[in-house]
C-alpha cells in the first residue's frame, strides 16, 4: 500500500508547496511616478546570459508600468520588513508612491530608471525582454543589468551572507470573516501577520527542531495600524 495521499489542488497548497521568497519590485510609469509592490513569483532562470522571471498580476499598476517603461528592480527585504510588506500590496490609486505611504527610502538605481530602496538589502536592476499573458497573470522575463548589496554584507562568504539577508518566505493567504492572514517564515522563525478593521498585528514564533517534531515558541508581537 503507497504511503501517499492524492490533495485537492488549491491556492493556499501551491503557496506552501511553492515556498515563495518575497520581493518588493519598484517601476515607473512613462508620467514619472513610482509604484512598487511584494511579489513572491520571482526566479533567475538562467546564469548565462543572467536573467529573471516573475509573475504579475494584468489588473495591477506594475504590469502597466512594466508595458510602458519595460524596466525594474527587483528590492530584496528582511525579514524585519514585514509591515512594509504589508503595506506596499494596498490596492493605492494609480501614481500613489507605495515607497512613501510605507516610510521608505528610493534612491537611484544604476542601470534603470526605476529606484532601488535604500532600507532594503539587496537589489538586482533588469531590462525587460519580453512578456506573455497566461490567465489572470502575465509573466515578465527580464535582462539582469546590476547586482547590488549593502556595504557590510560585501566581505562575507556565501552562508554568512545567506543569513545576513534573513530572506522572507511567503507560504499562507487565508481570510476569515473580516480577518485576513499572511504566513512567512525564516531561518528558524514563522511570522503570522494579521490584518482586521485595518490594523494590522505580527507574531513570531521561533521554530526549534528535536528529532522529526517541530517545538514551537512564541517570541514576539508588533502590532501596526494602517
Amino acid at each position: 500500500m503507497s504511503n501517499k495521499v492524492s490533495l485537492r489542488i488549491d491556492n493556499d497548497l501551491l503557496r506552501l508547496l511553492g515556498f515563495n521568497l518575497v520581493a518588493l519590485i519598484t517601476t515607473m510609469g512613462r508620467d514619472g511616478s513610482i509604484n512598487a509592490a511584494p511579489h513572491a513569483w520571482v526566479t533567475v532562470v538562467d546564469y548565462d546570459p543572467p536573467q529573471l522571471l516573475f509573475s504579475v498580476n494584468i489588473e495591477h499598476d506594475t504590469y502597466r508600468n512594466i508595458l510602458e517603461t519595460k524596466e525594474f528592480v527587483v528590492n530584496i527585504p528582511s525579514a524585519d520588513m514585514i509591515m512594509e510588506i504589508w503595506i506596499t500590496q494596498k490596492r493605492f490609486p494609480y501614481g500613489i508612491n507605495e515607497l512613501e505611504e510605507a516610510n521608505l527610502k528610493a534612491f537611484p538605481s544604476d542601470r534603470v530608471k526605476p529606484p532601488r530602496i535604500k532600507e532594503w538589502k539587496a537589489h538586482i536592476e533588469c531590462k525587460v525582454l519580453w512578456t506573455k499573458i497566461i490567465g489572470s497573470a502575465c509573466l515578465v522575463l527580464g535582462s539582469i543589468e546590476a547586482i547590488s548589496i549593502d556595504r557590510d554584507l560585501k566581505g562575507l562568504d556565501i552562508k554568512e551572507r545567506a543569513i545576513a539577508l534573513r530572506r522572507l518566505v511567503f507560504f499562507s493567504y487565508q481570510r476569515e470573516r473580516d480577518r485576513k492572514k499572511w504566513m512567512f517564515c525564516e531561518m528558524g522563525k514563522v511570522h503570522i501577520l494579521t490584518e482586521k478593521d485595518g490594523e494590522a498585528e505580527i507574531k513570531t514564533q521561533m521554530v526549534l527542531f528535536r528529532s522529526s517534531t517541530p517545538l514551537q515558541k512564541n517570541q514576539a508581537t508588533d502590532n501596526f495600524k494602517g
